[in-house]
C-alpha cells in the first residue's frame, strides 16, 4: 500500500464511546485509502447510534468510488450527504434526535482530498511543522477567524462545542472540503475528534508526532490527552495517514554502522519543546543553552537546566508565559 496508517480510540471518562473510526483501502485500488472519524454528539440522544450510522453509510459509497467517474470532492460530499440521510432516517426509526460530526480523508497517489462537517478536525504536518487544519463549524471558530480569539483561547472556551452544523437533524449539513495536491514523503495527515484536539496546540502535535511512527504517535497523543483531562475527558478518536519516506541509498558508512535514529520518549518530547520555544523567541542567541538541552542524557540533567531556560523566557516574555513554559516542559517529561 502507498500510505501508512494507524488509529486509536479511548472512551475517556464517559459512560459510552460515541466516537467511531473507519480506515480502509479501496477493494479494487489498494493505493487509495479512506479515513473517517465520526463523533456522536453527546448533547443529543443517540450519539453512538449517529456515529455508527455515519460509518455504515460512508463505507458502501467508498467501495463504489472510481476516480474516473467524478471528482474526489464530489464523492466526499456525497458520502457526507449519504451519512446525513442515514442518521436522520435512523433517528426517526428510534424516535431519537441523533447527531454527529464527521471528517473524511481520501488518500490517493499524489494527493489527499478531505471533507468535514462539525468540529472533528483534519491536520496536515510537514517537515515536523504544522501546515494547516480544517475550520470548525462553530461560533468560536468564527470568532477566531475574525481575530477576536486566539487558538489557545479556542481550546478552553466554554462554548467550544456549540456547533451550527452537524450530520443528522432537519437542516442539510454544511460541508467544507479541501485538498493537498502536492503530497510529499513524510507528510502526515491527522484526523481526530474534539476529545483529542482540545488538549493540544497544533504546533505541539507536530513536535510529538513528527519523529514517531504512527502507532506510537497515536498512543502518545491519547496518553497525554487522558492525563491532561484530569478525570473529565471526552471520548477520543484519532487516525493518521503518512506517505513513507523514500528509501535512501545506503553508503559505505551507513552499511557498516547503520543510522542512529532518535528514540521517542517523554524526555525527547520535553527537549524538543524547550529547544523550539527558545529558538523561536531568542533566535541564534539561544544556541548555547539549546545545545546543552539537546545533549542532556537524563531527566535529572534536563531538569537541572530548566530553571535557567525559564529565567530566559521570563526576561523576554514575562512571568506568566515563563510559568506556562515551565509547566508544559515538566508536563511533557512527566505525562505518560
Amino acid at each position: 500500500m502507498l500510505y501508512e496508517f494507524a488509529s486509536a480510540e479511548n472512551i475517556g471518562d464517559r459512560k459510552e464511546q460515541q466516537d467511531r473510526v473507519l480506515v480502509m483501502s479501496h477493494p479494487v485500488l489498494p493505493d487509495i485509502v479512506l479515513a473517517v472519524v465520526a463523533d456522536g454528539m453527546g448533547g443529543h440522544t443517540g450519539g453512538a447510534l449517529a456515529a455508527q450510522s455515519v460509518i455504515d453509510a460512508i463505507e458502501p459509497v467508498f467501495r463504489e468510488y472510481s476516480p474516473a467517474t467524478g471528482s474526489a470532492e464530489d464523492w466526499l460530499k456525497g458520502m457526507i450527504l449519504a451519512a446525513h440521510d442515514r442518521v436522520a432516517s435512523v433517528g426517526k426509526g428510534y424516535n431519537r434526535d441523533p447527531r454527529s460530526t464527521c471528517v473524511l480523508a481520501l488518500a490517493q497517489p499524489g494527493r489527499i482530498d478531505w471533507a468535514h462537517c462539525g468540529d472533528s478536525r483534519l491536520y496536515l504536518f510537514r517537515d515536523n511543522e504544522y501546515v494547516l487544519r480544517s475550520e470548525d463549524h462553530s461560533l468560536v471558530e468564527v470568532l477566531l477567524q475574525q481575530g477576536k480569539l486566539t487558538e489557545a483561547e479556542v481550546l478552553v472556551h466554554p462554548d467550544r462545542s456549540k456547533l451550527f452544523s452537524s450530520i443528522g437533524g432537519p437542516e442539510p449539513p454544511q460541508v467544507a472540503t479541501g485538498a493537498i495536491t502536492d503530497v510529499r514523503p513524510r507528510d502526515t495527515v491527522l484526523l481526530c475528534s474534539d476529545g483529542l484536539w482540545a488538549y493540544f496546540p497544533a504546533r505541539e502535535m507536530s513536535d510529538l508526532i513528527g519523529y514517531r511512527d504512527l502507532t506510537s504517535a497515536c498512543e502518545r497523543l491519547i496518553g497525554l490527552a487522558r492525563h491532561r483531562a484530569r478525570g473529565s475527558g471526552d471520548n477520543l478518536s484519532i487516525v493518521m495517514l503518512r506517505l513513507p519516506a523514500r528509501p535512501a541509498k545506503p553508503g559505505l558508512l551507513g552499511t557498516l554502522f547503520g543510522s542512529k535514529a532518535v528514540q521517542p520518549s517523554p524526555l525527547e518530547d520535553a527537549r524538543r519543546f524547550v529547544v523550539k520555544y527558545l529558538r523561536a523567541i531568542m533566535g541564534p542567541a539561544a544556541d548555547d543553552i539549546t545545545g546543552q538541552i539537546e545533549s542532556s542524557k537524563s531527566a535529572q540533567e534536563f531538569l537541572s537546566q530548566l530553571p535557567r531556560c525559564t529565567k530566559m523566557v521570563e526576561s523576554l516574555a514575562g512571568e506568566d508565559k515563563a510559568e506556562i513554559f515551565r509547566q508544559r516542559a515538566l508536563g511533557l517529561l512527566e505525562e505518560t
